[in-house]
């Protein structure tokens, strides 16, 4: 699966919001160290868009998640369906990530009182 995120941060923060974010997704969405629990994803368990949108809010703090897409991927044609938001895992299977995509759009510092 693939998921594609588009993030707003302050623009001296981009970079390291876009690494959190793209580990978060990597570390959560892995088969074997990732899931609810960290230690591994349950055959069969679907993916939903809340799931996915409170990994990347754990993971980049008060920056703001604008948009999430998730996509059903294959990762041997690199071809991947509409957007959705829940992944269908079939009953022995285990989710897989292939090639999320992050996207972090700079925004004015804010002035904090």
């Amino acid at each position: 699966m693939t998921v594609v995120a588009r993030l707003s941060a302050p623009a001296a923060e981009a970079d390291r919001v876009r690494e959190a974010a793209l580990a978060a997704l990597f570390r959560h969405l892995d088969p074997l160290r990732g899931g609810p629990d960290g230690t591994g994803w349950p055959f069969g368990r679907p993916v939903q868009y809340g799931e996915v949108f409170g990994v990347l809010q754990r993971a980049v703090g008060d920056v703001l998640v604008e948009e999430i897409r998730m996509f059903a991927a294959d990762p041997v044609t690199g071809r991947r369906g509409a957007p959705v938001d829940r992944i269908e895992v079939a009953a022995g299977a285990l989710v897989f990530s292939y090639q999320h995509q992050v996207v972090v759009a700079a925004r004015a510092e804010e002035e904090r009182g």
